[in-house]
């Protein structure tokens, strides 16, 4: 290693006070320009933050950092005191919603009105566009009996297409 290399490597020790120059160290840097810039640099940069280490107060930074951290734990505690409401809130509110359920139904009497036989499973599409009046209608005119007993009916020969006619008119209302 040159003697400008070695120099600045000591230079921040020296300047600490931790080391004294040799004399051969120091007659190089009495002769070497760029090396006695260096060290002129060093020194000054040395002596920079002195007086800011004689204003500091070690007993008030103690107190600032302390209150800081305290003021840190108050808050964290407050962060999850509020999540432990918010939780026991969504918790609350589930119980309410999964207990409360359904409400509970009563049947509704039946209106008064004809009697619909819920039996009548007869697929009649043709009824389907109907409204709930001619329905209604309808159903009347099923539920009426028939003039004459089952053994004034003629038979089936006996109608004619004026007959048949006639039948499906009342059957399609």
């Amino acid at each position: 290693m040159s003697d400008c290399g070695w120099l600045s490597d000591r230079m921040p020790t020296v300047a600490l006070g931790r080391a004294q120059w040799t004399e051969e160290e120091a007659r190089h840097l009495s002769d070497c320009p760029s090396c006695r810039g260096e060290w002129e640099l060093v020194q000054l940069s040395s002596h920079l933050g002195q007086g800011v280490a004689a204003e500091l107060d070690p007993g008030s930074t103690t107190r600032a950092v302390f209150q800081r951290l305290e003021r840190a734990r108050q808050e964290d505690r407050l962060r999850r005191q509020s999540w432990t409401f918010a939780a026991l809130a969504m918790a609350a509110a589930m119980a309410a919603v999964v207990w409360t359920g359904r409400p509970i139904t009563r049947p509704v009497a039946p209106l008064a009105g004809p009697v619909v036989a819920a039996s009548l499973l007869i697929p009649l599409p043709e009824l389907d566009n109907l409204d709930p009046a001619e329905l209604n209608t309808v159903l009347q005119t099923i539920d009426e009996p028939l003039l004459g007993g089952q053994t004034d009916s003629p038979g089936s020969g006996a109608l004619d297409d004026d007959d048949l006619e006639g039948v499906l008119n009342i059957w399609e209302g």
